[in-house]
């Protein structure tokens, strides 16, 4: 599916996802059937567990649509557990220097090259595909993105992008105003240098240059500068948009 990825953006210039958020299979199911490349399926901020992610992925209508588990934190068992269960990817938290990059490299690959102990699940299609071959295709194919959410990761964007097997970086807009001190500033010159900083290097190192943004206007800003791996905020509060919109027009004030 890396490949696949690799290619749309290719032809299209950028591709877009949203975030899953809410457990419930007919969400996932309705929002595959839009236009969107990818799907994230939050476990860091939104109350998912491994097996409402699993039951999640299996609603996913188009087999286009690369499914990527965001993991609570940069842990190799919890990466080894969204992968088994058939994650076309995963994007880690608070990745801030190279050795913490690498260290999400070998949690995504098996020995010799990494640490993923050797029990595919789903992704194997439960044993019924030949394992050897899972074996050797999985770390060509599996997708890895780092999160790049501090100054600390700004300061250390090239080590992190020079890692072998990064293929992008994910930037989260309120973690790293928080942590630049400028919390949602998003005009201010020392955010905005940032984002031109991780950008440049991510693109200039061949690697996926990710960002959320809060709807399609972001999205056009963040590709201008360019981003091409945008995700459109996130299921519930495109859900909560729609109907203050709608309120609004009734006379609601909030």
């Amino acid at each position: 599916m890396l490949q696949v990825l690799r290619d749309k953006i290719s032809r299209k210039g950028a591709v877009y996802g949203t975030w899953v958020t809410i457990a419930n299979p007919e969400v996932v199911e309705a929002l595959s059937y839009l236009p969107f490349d990818f799907l994230v399926f939050d476990m860091e901020h939104a109350p998912l567990t491994i097996k409402d992610v699993e039951y999640l992925m299996m609603a996913v209508g188009r087999d286009d649509v690369v499914s990527i588990v965001r993991v609570p934190w940069n842990d190799f068992v919890i990466i080894k557990q969204v992968l088994d269960i058939g994650a076309h990817g995963v994007m880690v938290p608070y990745v801030n220097t190279g050795d913490e990059a690498l260290a999400v490299v070998r949690a995504t690959r098996y020995p010799p090259k990494g640490i993923r102990g050797v029990g595919p699940r789903r992704c194997a299609r439960y044993g019924l595909m030949d394992l050897r071959e899972y074996y050797e295709r999985a770390d060509r194919e599996i997708l890895v993105i780092a999160q790049v959410e501090t100054g600390k990761a700004v300061e250390n964007i090239s080590d992190i992008v020079s890692v072998d097997g990064i293929d992008g970086v994910f930037v989260g807009p309120n973690d790293l105003t928080a942590s630049l001190g400028i919390f949602r500033d998003f005009d201010n010159p020392i955010y905005k240098n940032a984002l031109k900083e991780i950008v440049n290097t991510a693109r200039k190192a061949g690697k996926i240059a990710g960002i959320m943004t809060s709807g399609a206007t972001d999205a056009l800003d963040k590709i201008a500068l360019g981003f091409n791996f945008v995700a459109l905020s996130s299921d519930i509060q495109y859900l909560l948009k729609g109907y203050k919109e709608d309120f609004r027009k009734l006379g609601y004030s909030s």
